[in-house]
């Protein structure tokens, strides 16, 4: 399953989305992992997995894709993954990122993404997935 939380620049999202995950820490029985470009841990609860994804110099979509599938193929404990400011990671704006939301449909399974995005208005693909 998909979520995203979206808004304009200054909006809130990364706020929500760090809420969202230190609520899921709470309850979740298996892993959950935070994922940002922000070397600090912000607000993440300590029981939180956090990547910085700019340690790995991932910048492109199939890149991208490569490492949340790794990531979920290596731990099967894996139950929330949660993106901050994915356009950011990718360098993309929210009507590019089709590719990037088609690769996490194909690894979800079992496993809740949650994403931020940054976007006045979610691009018709991304509507099924807006965070209600």
């Amino acid at each position: 399953m998909i979520s995203v939380i979206y808004g304009a620049k200054g909006s809130g999202k990364t706020k929500r989305i760090i809420d969202a995950t230190n609520a899921a820490s709470e309850k979740a029985s298996g892993q959950v992992i935070f994922i940002t470009d922000n070397g600090d841990s912000l607000a993440v609860k300590a029981g939180v997995r956090f990547v910085n994804l700019a340690e790995y110099g991932i910048k492109s979509v199939d890149e991208f894709a490569g490492f949340l599938k790794g990531m979920l193929a290596t731990n099967f404990d894996i139950q929330h993954v949660f993106i901050d400011g994915v356009s950011r990671l990718l360098d993309l704006p929210a009507d590019g990122l089709k590719p990037a939301f088609d690769a996490m449909e194909k690894v979800a399974g079992n496993v809740e993404f949650v994403v931020a995005v940054s976007a006045d208005k979610l691009p018709k693909y991304l509507e099924k997935f807006a965070a209600k």
